[in-house]
């Protein structure tokens, strides 16, 4: 009987134990976009979001979003990065070379992040294929291409 209760106990901890994610809402979106995603390997925003933002975009869009990564301080990204950085309005040059960035290829790009932010991206790379506004939550720091 005492093994019984340690075996029902037993389950119960391992049932409370078990990893409840909810399912992320796969997305095909109508034409297939490019993430260029530039950071910096020291910089902890950079890791983050490569540990966070990425698996989550990956697994909401599938293959209908590429992303490419950056390490900044690799000289061979220079070029990627400054055909970026002269398609977008206004940039803000005291941000260059800062990181993390994140460029919806031919839509915006946007400077930062912050933890938790995912689906206000989902919801931003939607809305730029469809040609909708961008949303006000993930408007700082975000330049639009010309």
């Amino acid at each position: 009987m005492k093994k019984k209760i340690l075996f029902i106990l037993s389950m119960m901890l391992l049932w409370g134990c078990q990893n409840d994610r909810t399912s992320i809402e796969k997305i095909t979106l109508s034409k297939p976009v490019t993430m260029l995603y530039f950071y910096i390997e020291t910089c902890s925003e950079c890791q983050a979001f490569k540990e966070t933002a990425i698996p989550y975009l990956e697994e909401t869009f599938g293959d209908s979003l590429t992303i490419q990564q950056y390490d900044l301080d690799d000289d061979s990204t220079q070029a990627v990065y400054e055909d970026v950085i002269v398609k977008l309005d206004q940039f803000d040059q005291s941000l260059y070379g800062m990181g993390p960035m994140y460029a919806i290829e031919g839509y915006y790009a946007k400077v930062g992040y912050t933890s938790g932010d995912e689906e206000y991206i989902v919801q931003d790379i939607q809305n730029a294929v469809e040609q909708k506004t961008l949303s006000d939550e993930l408007s700082g720091l975000r330049f639009t291409y010309q």
